[in-house]
């Protein structure tokens, strides 16, 4: 156990429903012990480690389990099942609002979780300085709690957290609610823990951050553990518990559509010889495999009602490159096929860095030219053109694609291909990051 933080077996937690308060009393006071709830099992059977070190990312649906599940490694619920064996001081940042009085100043309340820890004034006398520095919420610190908005409640709720000294660090979704340039000085301090040889629990619903920054992720599911592994892999199983990963189709298989299809081009952009043979060209299989820049461990999946069977990368004067110039005009066309009737479907484009960091997606939804994007019945296909001229600096990106439809306010995906191209793009310029800006200089005297 020396080099294990957390160790779960069989982890179960099931709670007692009872219509109203009357049946509750009824039950306690009944002769023969007649039962009036019912059995809720919030957590069932769930069993895992943690290794000293690690960052682990935990994934699932509202309503999942996996707050009640960071409540028993706290300790903040007693199991109804199995057991929580934990090698370390836990410092937890459980939920908003948790651990904080609301009529106590932010510097009261400091002192007071102090206390809790089990750390004397003057222990935290010599941490009050960093934790108000990293909480950077200036003359509110000696406002009372209740005057705080959300973002400041996280960043002193997160300050205290980090400078108590835990060996484990638990933190349930209250991220969210932090800006960008917190969060990023946040999972700064991460990896400065995990070079520690400290361990991190972080539930969120993004699954970039779980991608980014974890060693490892555990999806839950209706109580109970569905899947452990690779980020990466996780997450994709996330989003099939989201959004389905179905394979019915309705009208015509691929393979089945008839050859000298009239294709609509929705922008009226293609004006060279190799995006006007790409439009004329029939395609009766899935042809992403047959292009260069075709990334095989793309992730796919939606109901596919419609299908993004082919693409066509033209940069500058590059067709069908692996690797782009930036600051060139960027074309992108998709061939997609529908098999059933779709009103004004919805078409979309994401990029992210190799790691997962998405720099820019955007869909046809909310443009001002969705209202050219017409119904599409069974058996037709249209081709897409996106374009734009990547300001990007120079390494490794992926492009995910996607066609959907609207029904009843949800937006429902009928065919996504996650990270299906994977392109360099070459920036002669000296920039550093992710985007260039074309940053000019000059003299002012």
């Amino acid at each position: 156990m020396n080099d294990i933080a957390i160790k779960v077996e069989r982890l179960s937690k099931s709670y007692k429903m009872y219509p109203s308060p009357t049946e509750r009393l009824k039950e306690m006071l009944h002769p023969f012990g007649k039962k009036y709830h019912q059995e809720f099992q919030a957590l069932r059977d769930v069993s895992f480690e943690v290794k000293k070190g690690e960052c682990i990312g935990i994934l699932g649906r509202n309503g999942s389990g996996k707050s009640t599940l960071l409540q028993l490694l706290c300790g903040v619920l007693p199991p109804t099942e199995g057991t929580v064996k934990v090698n370390g001081r836990i410092s937890a940042l459980l939920e908003l609002g948790a651990g904080f009085s609301p009529q106590f100043t932010g510097r009261e309340n400091v002192y007071m979780n102090g206390a809790i820890m089990g750390f004397t004034k003057e222990e935290m006398d010599d941490r009050f300085d960093a934790i108000a520095g990293f909480a950077d919420i200036g003359e509110f610190i000696d406002q009372p709690v209740r005057t705080y908005s959300s973002g400041m409640y996280v960043r002193l709720a997160f300050s205290v957290a980090i400078n108590v000294d835990p060996d484990i660090l638990i933190v349930d979704e209250a991220l969210a609610v932090g800006d960008a340039k917190y969060q990023a000085k946040c999972f700064r301090k991460f990896e400065e823990f995990k070079k520690k040889n400290k361990t991190i629990l972080f539930v969120t619903h993004s699954t970039e951050q779980i991608v980014r920054h974890c060693d490892k992720a555990i999806l839950i599911n209706d109580g109970k553990k569905v899947s452990e592994g690779k980020p990466r892999d996780i997450s994709n199983h996330y989003m099939d518990l989201l959004f389905g990963r179905g394979t019915e189709r309705t009208g015509f298989e691929i393979g089945e559509m008839q050859t000298g299809t009239s294709y609509n081009l929705n922008y009226n952009q293609a004006s060279n010889k190799y995006a006007a043979e790409f439009i004329e060209e029939s395609c009766a299989d899935d042809r992403f495999n047959q292009r260069k820049s075709y990334n095989k461990n793309e992730y796919r999946w939606g109901s596919r009602n419609a299908a993004i069977v082919d693409y066509l990368v033209v940069s500058g004067s590059s067709v069908d490159p692996t690797q782009c110039k930036t600051f060139e005009d960027f074309h992108l066309y998709l061939k997609v096929k529908f098999f059933k009737n779709v009103e004004c479907p919805i078409y979309g484009l994401f990029i992210k860095t190799a790691d997962g960091v998405t720099i820019s997606g955007n869909n046809s939804k909310d443009w001002d030219m969705a209202k050219k994007f017409i119904t599409r019945k069974t058996g037709d296909t249209t081709v897409v053109h996106f374009y734009f001229v990547p300001k990007l600096t120079s390494g490794e990106y992926l492009l995910s694609v996607g066609v959907a439809e609207e029904a009843e306010g949800e937006v429902i995906p009928l065919d996504r291909r996650y990270d299906s191209i994977h392109l360099a793009f070459v920036n002669q310029g000296l920039s550093s990051g992710l985007v260039d800006f074309e940053l000019k200089f000059d003299y002012v005297i």
